[in-house]
């Protein structure tokens, strides 16, 4: 399950999905690699930070309700709240739709259940 809210109170601001991120457990570090001439590398790495990190998610046969529910999401909240089994984020929600399926990103900004 997948919980989409807004921010604040809003009746209409709340979405409940019965579907799983597709990439709920994953871990990134800022970093950058770097070839040197002597054949070997040079690493600058800035640590981890959770807002390296997008969910996927994919639903088959939407409901137009759901799609509207995705659509007042997006076009009223800069920032959602996203809760998933791996935890309580706020995010920045993108959905596209394709035939009959609807892709779900969510890009996280920090962790709310810590």
């Amino acid at each position: 399950m997948i919980s989409l809210s807004a921010t604040t109170y809003d009746p209409n601001g709340v979405l409940v999905l019965p579907i799983r991120i597709g990439n709920a457990y994953q871990g990134k570090r800022r970093s950058t690699v770097t070839a040197t001439l002597d054949g070997g590398s040079a690493v600058y790495d800035t640590g981890y930070s959770i807002s390296d990190q997008t969910f996927t998610a994919n639903m088959i046969k939407p409901t137009k309700a759901q799609l509207l529910s995705l659509q007042y999401l997006v076009a009223y909240y800069g920032e959602i709240i996203v809760c998933c089994e791996s935890g309580a984020f706020r995010a920045l929600l993108e959905f596209a739709l394709s035939k009959n399926s609807v892709s779900i990103s969510l890009r996280l900004l920090r962790r709310v259940d810590s």
